[in-house]
C-alpha cells in the first residue's frame, strides 16, 4: 500500500527523488568521462600501432610465422 501512496505524490514532495537526481547526473557524467577516456586510448593505440606499421612492419608483432625456427 505504501509504494502507491508514493505514486500518487507529486515528484517534488517525496524527499529522496532530488538526491536521486544528482547521483544520476553524477553517474551520467561519470560514464561520459569513462568512455572519452577509452575513446581516447583506443585513439592513441592505433596511432602508435599505425606509425609503428608504417616505420617497420615487424614492430606491430605481425612477425612471419614461416620463417620461426621449429625444433
Amino acid at each position: 500500500m505504501l509504494p502507491l501512496v508514493g505514486l500518487a505524490a507529486a515528484p517534488e514532495m517525496v524527499p529522496g527523488i532530488p538526491v536521486a537526481r544528482a547521483l544520476q547526473a553524477t553517474a551520467g557524467a561519470g560514464f561520459l568521462l569513462y568512455c572519452l577516456v577509452v575513446f581516447g586510448l583506443l585513439v592513441a593505440r592505433w596511432r602508435l600501432r599505425a606509425g609503428a606499421t608504417a616505420t617497420d612492419p615487424s614492430a606491430a608483432g605481425r612477425e612471419d610465422l614461416a620463417a620461426v625456427d621449429r625444433p
